[in-house]
Formats: C-alpha cells, sequence, structure tokens
C-alpha cells in the first residue's frame, strides 16, 4: 500500500469516526472531574438520543439538548464499599454475598436550564465526547458506578459537573391558550418537536391549558374535548433529523411495512404523513375492542390511542424508530364518539404564543376533518 492509498485510508477512518459520534451540535464546555481536574472544549453527544432524565417523584423520562442547559452537576446520592453478591438461584430474590468489597457510588443529576428551571432526577446512562486542546476524550454519564475489590471509594473518578459556556439563563417563554366552541376540554399534549418527547398542560374547568414556561422549539399540539380531537402535524423536526422531503409513494411504501410492526392494537391506521425522509411523522389512530378497569371489564366501551409514529427511510425500506403518545383515552359505553380534525394553528407552535382555539366559519382552510374515531 502506498502512501497515497494509506492517507485516503486514514481519512475514511477518521471521517467514520466523526459519524459515530452522532448527531448534534458541540457546544462549548468546561468539565470539572471529582478529582478537581479541569478539562475545557467543545462537547457533544454521542449517538442520536437526547440526555434522558427520570425526574425525582416522577414516572416519566424527560430529554435535553446539551443546548437547553447551562450547567449539569452530579451529585452524590449514596457512596460507601460493598460486599458482592450474586442470586443464590435464577429467578429468586434470595442472594448470596462473596468475600471482599468494592466501591459504589449511585448518583443523581441536577440540571440547569436557559428557562431559568432546574430539575434534578437519574440519569440514564449517556456518553459525551469532549474535543480540548488535549485530544478528543468521551465522557461517561451514569446513575451508578461500582469499582472493584481492589479499589476504594477515593480511587473512582467521574464528571463532577460540566458547564455550558455559552449558554445562559434567560426570561423563558411560556405555552398557553384557551379553547371554544369544541365542547369541554379533557386533555391538551404537545410534541416536543425538537427533543422527541409530549408535553401535558394543566386544563382548567373554562377550557384554558397552559404548560407553563417551555424550553425553546416548536411544539405539535393536540387537545382533546368531550366532542372533538384537534391535532397539529407539521414537517417540524430536530436540526439532526433534517433528510430529503417526501415523495409520493412514501405513504403507501410505510403502510406495507406498517402492519409488520408489534402492537397490542390490531385496529389501527395511519391517517397522515409529515415531516422528512428522515423523520417521517404518522399519525396513527389505534383501538382496541374492550379494556379492563376496576378489576373487570367494561362492556360497550373500548380503548383507543392517538399516537406519532416516526419513521426513517434506509433504502429500500422504511422502518420505524419511536412512538409517542399524544392521547389515551378509555372510551366508555355510550360516550360519544369525537371528530378528528387538524389545523395550521396547531403545527409548530412557538413558545410565548397565547393560543385561541375556536371554530373560524369563514375560512374553510381552517380546520380539516379527518374522520371519527369510533
Amino acid at each position: 500500500m502506498d502512501a497515497k492509498d494509506k492517507k485516503s485510508l486514514w481519512l475514511f477512518g477518521f471521517l467514520l469516526s466523526l459519524q459515530a459520534y452522532g448527531a448534534g451540535e458541540a457546544v462549548p464546555a468546561v468539565v470539572t472531574f471529582s478529582d478537581a481536574t479541569v478539562a475545557a472544549g467543545n462537547i457533544r453527544m454521542v449517538g442520536t438520543r437526547p440526555l434522558t432524565l427520570v425526574p425525582l417523584g416522577e414516572d416519566r423520562q424527560r430529554m435535553f439538548q446539551l443546548s437547553d442547559l447551562v450547567t449539569l452537576e452530579q451529585e452524590v446520592e449514596t457512596a460507601g464499599m460493598e460486599r458482592p453478591w450474586t442470586f443464590k438461584e435464577a429467578g429468586r430474590p434470595e442472594k448470596v454475598f462473596l468475600d471482599g468489597e468494592h466501591p459504589l457510588i449511585n448518583f443523581r443529576t441536577r440540571l440547569t436550564l436557559v428557562n431559568g428551571s432546574v430539575v434534578t432526577g437519574h440519569m440514564i446512562s449517556a456518553v459525551l465526547a469532549l474535543t480540548s486542546d488535549s485530544g478528543l476524550q468521551k465522557l461517561f454519564l451514569q446513575r451508578q458506578i461500582k469499582g472493584t475489590k481492589e479499589e476504594k471509594l477515593s480511587d473512582l473518578a467521574y464528571v463532577s459537573s460540566i458547564r455550558m459556556t455559552a449558554n445562559a439563563i434567560s426570561d423563558g417563554l411560556p405555552l398557553r391558550g384557551s379553547v371554544e366552541g369544541f365542547g369541554a376540554v379533557e386533555s391538551v399534549t404537545a410534541m416536543d418537536n425538537g427533543r422527541g418527547q409530549v408535553l401535558s398542560a394543566n386544563v382548567t374547568k373554562d377550557n384554558r391549558f397552559d404548560f407553563g414556561i417551555v424550553l425553546p422549539g416548536c411544539y405539535d399540539l393536540c387537545v382533546l374535548t368531550d366532542t372533538h380531537v384537534l391535532t397539529g402535524l407539521s414537517d417540524a423536526v430536530s436540526d439532526e433529523a433534517a433528510g430529503d422531503a417526501l415523495q409520493a409513494g412514501d405513504l403507501a411504501s410505510i403502510n406495507e411495512k406498517f402492519p409488520q410492526a408489534d402492537d397490542f392494537f390490531n385496529d389501527r391506521w395511519i391517517l397522515r404523513l409529515r415531516g422528512n425522509r428522515a423523520f417521517a411523522k404518522a399519525l396513527v389512530y389505534k383501538r382496541r375492542a374492550d379494556y379492563y378497569e376496576a378489576q373487570r371489564w367494561t362492556p360497550g366501551g373500548f380503548l383507543w390511542h392517538l399516537e406519532v409514529w416516526s419513521w426513517h427511510l434506509a433504502a429500500p425500506d422504511w422502518k420505524v424508530d419511536r412512538r409517542y403518545i399524544l392521547i389515551r383515552h378509555k372510551q366508555k359505553g355510550g360516550e360519544q364518539n369525537r371528530k378528528l380534525m387538524t389545523g395550521k394553528m396547531l403545527d409548530a407552535v412557538v413558545p410565548g404564543s397565547v393560543l385561541h382555539v375556536r371554530p373560524d366559519e369563514k375560512n374553510n382552510e381552517a380546520w380539516h376533518f379527518i374522520r371519527d374515531l369510533n
């Protein structure tokens, strides 16, 4: 192999290594470690999954981009020397403790966000890449770290804090509104197009909803009332999910793969498709004939979901990635079927918006009827 071929091979490998670090813009940061050493450079997520946290006292995950953060702090929740153990028998809780001991640290993570709010919880393991004057370094954020029997607590090194030096706390903006002319509001959800998560609003008896102070970006809203479902479904996706525009025939191709996806609902339909070929957003209606509640089957009712399924084209086939539940409703026998409608005013709503959702009989383009949810 001559020098030119070696150079080409090195360049190819280098480009592959860059691609392996996944999507997402690098941000300048200062990292402090548990041994008081400090490193500064540009930091980015490894992989395509956003930073994921389970807040304390909540049974749900929240996702964040590095641009959402001012600081990330790893706080020691518990630390000590533990005896190693194993289960006495597979499938049974009884443990057998072994000789020796090893250090074990459990963390909780505290995030200070650019909108001024603070979220504390347990981190889903994540890997970051820090590029500094010293080169490329991987940083591991974990819920728990465990040492060997030869180590002590003082031997374990970990990321103590990360400060995003270009991010600052600014006045966050709310997302709120009201609904009239479509019945009594039961719930309002918003799909965060940048972070890939669904938020729920606080709803009052006078048909007002409030998501509070939200992070920058845009949101597709979905309103459930006792007579209607009003939903937005925009082309907006995260910057990392930019791709070629959808083409004629893409919906038909996805529908060919749709029945192959595992699901608890046999009856399901794709109603709309938006987004792009790297992140196609399919609006899905699913129903099941009956459901179990209060320790008995509910006669005459049915369970239905309105979801968004994300797909990407891995030529020549489409692949499903994630499913986002906008509405999960247990409909009782005799309850009125809702009318599903889409409206542009619910597409890609930005923070600071105060929406007044109402019928506009003078504008035939305001709302489009899709189907009865029966």
